[in-house]
């Protein structure tokens, strides 16, 4: 499960850096799943991964960032969230630069 393997890339992440996952969110590029079914997975693969900060996990913040896509159609090059997304200059259904998900963990600061 690639899922499991993120996770625990995760967990070692933010240990090395002394953070837990109330200090960040992860931004996902990639993949071709559906997100939910993927977000879903990798909650449960973080809680196998890191059970001490189970209390976290369902208010983790995993948000889709853009990524490249090229239509076959048109050769149109545009960025977009979406797994298969269309062209917006022909519509057809375009080639993801990033076939397999990849994770950013990104810092939250908080400020009061």
């Amino acid at each position: 499960m690639h899922e499991a393997g993120l996770a625990r890339n995760v967990a070692k992440a933010l240990k090395s850096r002394g953070l837990t996952l109330a200090d960040v969110r992860l931004s996902v590029r990639g993949g071709r799943r559906d997100p939910a079914e993927f977000e879903a997975e990798l909650r449960v693969s973080l809680l196998a991964a890191m059970p001490e900060q189970a209390k976290a996990i369902p208010g983790l913040e995993i948000r889709r960032a853009p990524f490249g896509h090229l239509c076959p159609g048109c050769g149109n090059e545009f960025d977009s969230a979406q797994i298969a997304a269309s062209c917006p200059r022909c519509h057809a259904e375009s080639l993801p630069e990033v076939s397999d998900e990849e994770i950013d963990i990104e810092r939250m600061e908080r400020y009061r």
